[in-house]
């Protein structure tokens, strides 16, 4: 009793602990690392939004200042104006974009011609040595110069410089509102956010003092991964503090930009959030363990009670009382329990009267087998005589009436002494096929190419006719003479019906793990599909009897042993195109 309730408790608390605490366990583990993970991709990717529209709002800024610059190329080349008109166009641009702090018209040998604002100086200006003047020249393409810091500003500025017909034009261009736009990535006070030339220098960041002081970063991996070409995201310590920090890149002219926010301030949601969900996972499978305690232990009180009563039942006491429970359900199964008690003792009275009937046929079944092995050895002698008589009759009369008797009595004579042959194989075939299952043969040892070559031995095959035995031939414990049947009326049907003097059947095997699968495979005349269902039947030919002689018996033989065995045969054949007859045999025939 004890050892069936501490078994039940096992299974009930592994139940339990299948059922509802590993689920439970799962789905919190599942749901916290799925929403650790959301809501950092969702951290990471509002940096990488805010990183995006700040390379959007700095593409537009030189977009918008290339345009103005492409416009003023396109107003020179036209023509038509005189000095004091392109001045005044020129001054005009200053006036309406504050972020051009200068714009001059250079001719092709590198002199200022026109400039805004203007100054006396700027009639003499050589600006021939400059790397944007050479650039320009060289490629004939707009050029973005690197930064530098303007000495008329003190801010970072660069130059477009647009070729023309003339010439080329060039804008300084001031990149103080790079500090405006960086100033929108400023989330709070553990956050900032900057842009970079080409050399890692901050030219923008929401705290103008690292521009203006020209602070360099450029030696940092990521800043050089961001140099390259690169975007992305990564993780930086800098002082004390971990950063994310995320980098995009302005384009054309491959500025780095990036977001940064201390990494704890970031994630800070996320482990809260956390923490919340471990201890509320906690207290729910805290609260389902007592739970299922308490139920549990209401199930064990009646639990014993019906251990008890099984107990009795088994010792053959079906007189039970009807105990009431707690939980409906478990007086139910009481009361079917009671129910069932009374069914088994009908049932055990039923099963002993039946037992005495059946043991009562197995006797007279016992008498039947042995009546019929007497009634077949009866009916083998007792045919079998008159049936020899017959054919030695008719060879003395052949011999006493010698050279007085006609070939065509002669004929008659063998046809006679044919169908007593033909009888008797029939009457030995009809015994052996009622023997099949009924009598068991000895099991032993059976080496299966050593058993084909035996019948092939026994059917002895003319000189021309080929018989080829595939390798792999195994050694199985069966039921020797049955195999031997199967083979010998399979090779035997092969050559007696075959077509042609110099034909040919191999035997191969295919092992098919508890079974082998055989097959006899010949090259005759095969049989038609409307025919193989037809050929396993008792005493079916498919040529008549006068034509070739045969009893019908042998196919059905095969298959009565074959499926005796435990295995099963079919036929792949068609008309003209050979026969292959497929069975299956157990490795390993268990006594019984």
């Amino acid at each position: 009793m004890n050892k069936i309730a501490v078994s039940l408790r096992g299974v009930l608390t592994l139940n339990f602990i299948v059922a509802v605490a590993l689920p439970i366990l799962v789905i919190s583990v599942i749901t916290i690392t799925l929403l650790s993970r959301s809501m950092g991709e969702q951290v990471i990717k509002y940096n990488t939004q805010m990183a995006s529209d700040l390379v959007t709002g700095t593409q537009d800024f030189l977009v918008t200042a290339d345009a103005v610059i492409r416009q003023a190329a396109v107003t020179v080349d036209t023509g038509g104006f005189d000095n004091r008109q392109i001045q005044h166009y020129l001054d005009t641009l200053i006036t309406s974009h504050t972020y051009l702090d200068a714009v001059h018209i250079v001719d092709n040998d590198g002199h200022s011609t026109f400039a805004s604002p203007h100054h006396p100086s700027y009639s003499t200006l050589d600006l021939s040595r400059q790397p944007f003047f050479q650039i320009t020249k060289q490629t004939g393409q707009v050029h973005w110069s690197t930064t530098f810091i303007s000495q008329h500003t003190g801010q970072p500025t660069l130059t477009i410089t647009r070729p023309t017909k003339n010439g080329m034009i060039v804008g300084y261009i001031n990149l103080s509102k790079l500090n405006e736009l960086t100033a929108k990535g400023d989330i709070n006070q553990h956050s900032w956010a900057a842009i970079l030339d080409t050399e890692g220098t901050f030219i923008g960041h929401s705290d103008r003092g690292q521009v203006y002081q020209r602070n360099h970063i450029g030696d940092w991996d990521f800043i050089k991964t961001a140099l390259a070409g690169q975007s992305g995201t990564v993780s930086v310590k800098q002082g004390q503090d971990d950063y994310l920090i995320t980098v995009d890149v302005v384009k054309p002219t491959g500025w780095p930009v990036l977001v940064a926010q201390r990494a704890d301030v970031a994630f800070a949601p996320v482990r809260n959030t956390r923490n919340i969900f471990i201890v509320g996972s906690v207290l729910a499978l805290g609260l389902a363990v007592f739970i299922a305690m308490r139920n549990l232990k209401k199930i064990f009180v009646p639990l014993g009670a019906l251990t008890r009563k099984t107990q009795q039942v088994a010792a053959g006491n079906y007189n039970l009382p009807l105990e009431c429970y707690e939980y409906t359900e478990i007086n139910t199964i009481s009361e079917h329990f009671r129910t069932m008690a009374e069914a088994v003792r009908l049932r055990e009275d039923e099963l002993r009267r039946k037992q005495g009937q059946l043991a009562k046929y197995m006797r007279t079944l016992e008498r039947s087998n042995q009546e019929l092995d007497q009634f077949a050895y009866v009916v083998s002698h007792d045919l079998k005589a008159p049936l020899r008589a017959i054919a030695n009759l008719s060879q003395w009369i052949e011999e006493d009436l010698g050279g007085n008797l006609e070939v065509e009595t002669q004929h008659k004579m063998e046809l006679l002494r044919g169908r007593v042959r033909r009888l008797e194989n029939l009457i030995e075939g009809i015994l052996e096929y009622s023997r099949i299952g009924r009598i068991k043969a000895a099991t032993e040892p059976v080496n299966v190419s050593e058993l084909i070559a035996e019948v092939i031995e026994d059917l002895a095959p003319p000189d021309r006719f080929r018989m080829l035995v595939g390798p792999g031939m195994p050694v199985i414990h069966t039921e020797r003479i049955r195999l031997k049947q199967v083979f010998a009326n399979l090779i035997g049907n092969a050559m007696k019906h075959h077509n042609r003097p110099d034909g040919q059947v191999l035997i191969t095997v295919n092992d098919l793990g508890g079974l082998l699968e055989f097959s006899v495979v010949d090259n005759g005349p095969g049989i038609a599909a409307d025919y193989h269902h037809k050929v396993f039947e008792m005493f079916q030919t498919l040529q008549p009897r006068d034509t070739l002689e045969s009893t019908g018996v042998g196919l059905a033989l095969v298959k009565k042993i074959v499926e005796s065995q435990g295995g099963s045969i079919r036929i792949i054949s068609s008309e003209g195109q050979g026969a292959n007859f497929i069975f299956t045999w157990p490795k390993v025939l268990k006594e019984e």
